[in-house]
């Protein structure tokens, strides 16, 4: 009976000290992937890589042996593709089922001591000029993911599959959410046939359409400069949140859709105006923002673009510290059509278009409306530096829709023989070189308004602090070196 008694306080005693512990944080995983040295028989360390991955295609051609790795999806797990190694075309579609969570986003990214070559470079996800199983090169059905740092190059586009189909990424459906996509480099897709309805706002783009989360974007370069198709087409971007730190070139669209800030970019080289004459079915417009949309865009440059319009949005959000030059069409649209692309404007929609640098010297306006519908509500035009031999400003005439409160203050226009001789030219993107330019000093001080989505407002393009004297256009004086800044996005940058 004694020895009952005892094994009862000893199993007492461990069930005690079981519930008793402290729950420990579950831990992430480690995948290593190298299409060159590995085999899908390994159990993925970095001393024995798998092949390929998981939710790539099983083909032999990917595979090896028709085989993928065994792999059960725990939440958190982190996948490390080898730098300098490519993956070919058989292993596409990248189908990405499983996510992580909150507390645990999966990753599809590096490991910058891990590549092939004396140094780093990305790892190459190349279709070569081949469709991928199910259209798009990586497709994410699931929450809570990272990717960093891959190159996708050559993937060929069905022509008429529809958004998001015809994306590089399609990221898009209730079933994802919580994406960021960083470190990118997208570049060179084609299409089976290029004609007009060919191609949709997502054709080629990191798209999305009904995520139950944000989708979002920081440093990836875009780029369709070497495609196999007449022309460069597509877009970079489909509905998405936060886009920043990025360098969109080379294609027939920017950005379409918008539901986060869209800052700190270059949009450069978009030929919209060759794809329509492939494609006239979309709006080939560099950023065009879609209906009821409150926007912050702000701290871009954007030049040499031969599209529709430069920036095209409905009447209220934020555009402020931006810079362009040598664009096509009317720089800066606000839409008042009633019922369609805009919805139901309203009177208290607000638009506030601050401390932007505008060359307009073609001919274009520099801020305008469409002649779609009187804007309802109030519009704020303070502190722009235009340049041009025109009309800076096109509103309440035949061709430009009136806006019903209307206010204008301290905007500084130049003639270009006039901002040449006072230094604001391209050679420098338009830096004030001298304490006596003409947008020195002659700025309404907007600090008081520094929140929201003019959080960035008291600093400049160059995240230089606003003086107390503000300085009218995208710049102020003094508070940055008068060389040419770099542009946001490197095609050959490696970012950690």
């Amino acid at each position: 009976m004694v020895r009952y008694i005892h094994h009862f306080i000893l199993l007492m005693t461990a069930f005690i000290s079981f519930v008793s512990l402290p729950a420990t944080a579950q831990t992430s995983r480690t995948f290593y992937i190298d299409y060159a040295s590995g085999s899908n028989a390994n159990n993925g360390t970095i001393s024995a890589p798998w092949k390929s991955h998981p939710y790539m295609q099983s083909d032999a051609g990917c595979t090896g042996t028709g085989s993928a790795p065994a792999y059960s999806h725990q939440a958190g797990d982190h996948f490390i593709f080898k730098g300098g190694v490519t993956w070919p075309a058989a292993c596409f579609q990248l189908s990405v089922t499983s996510g992580g969570s909150s507390a645990a986003s999966d990753y599809y990214g590096v490991d910058l001591t891990w590549s092939s070559g004396a140094s780093f470079t990305r790892p190459v996800f190349d279709m070569a000029n081949n469709t991928p199983a199910g259209y798009s090169f990586i497709k994410a059905r699931a929450q809570y993911i990272v990717f960093d740092n891959l190159e996708l190059k050559r993937m060929k586009i069905v022509s008429g599959v529809g958004e998001c189909n015809d994306a590089n990424m399609d990221l898009g459906t209730a079933a994802s959410g919580y994406i960021t996509v960083k470190n990118m480099y997208i570049h060179d897709w084609t299409i089976t046939t290029l004609v007009s309805g060919s191609t949709s706002h997502g054709s080629g783009a990191i798209c999305q359409n009904g995520a139950s989360g944000p989708i979002n974007v920081d440093t990836v370069t875009m780029d369709d400069a070497a495609t196999t198709a007449p022309v460069p087409f597509g877009a970079c971007f489909r509905n998405l949140g936060e886009i920043k730190n990025s360098d969109c070139e080379h294609t027939g669209e920017g950005e379409v859709g918008l539901f986060g800030p869209i800052h700190d970019n270059t949009f450069a080289n978009i030929n919209g105006n060759a794809v329509a004459k492939y494609d006239s079915v979309n709006h080939t417009n560099i950023l065009e923002i879609g209906a009821g949309e409150t926007v912050a865009i702000y701290n871009n440059v954007i030049h040499d673009n031969s599209s529709g319009v430069t920036i095209y949005v409905c009447g209220k959000g934020s555009i402020y510290n931006n810079v362009f030059w040598r664009n096509y069409n009317q720089f800066i649209k606000l839409s008042g059509q009633p019922g369609g692309v805009c919805g139901s404007n309203t009177s208290s929609d607000v638009m506030n278009v601050y401390n932007n640098t505008a060359d307009c010297s073609n001919g274009s306006n520099c801020f305008g409306t469409d002649a779609k519908g009187t804007l309802a509500g109030t519009v704020n035009l303070e502190n722009n530096h235009w340049i041009t031999n025109g009309a800076a400003v096109c509103v309440g005439t035949s061709n430009c829709s009136a806006i019903a409160t209307f206010n204008q203050a301290n905007n500084v226009t130049m003639s270009t023989s006039t901002a040449t001789s006072e230094g604001y030219t391209t050679l420098n993107w338009y830096i004030p070189t001298s304490s006596s330019g003409g947008t020195v000093g002659r700025a309404l001080d907007l600090a008081n308004l520094c929140s929201g989505g003019l959080g960035a407002l008291c600093s400049d393009r160059l995240h230089a602090a606003r003086l107390t004297s503000w300085d009218v256009g995208a710049y102020e004086f003094g508070s940055q070196t008068t060389s040419k800044p770099n542009p946001p996005g490197n095609l050959n940058a490696i970012v950690q």
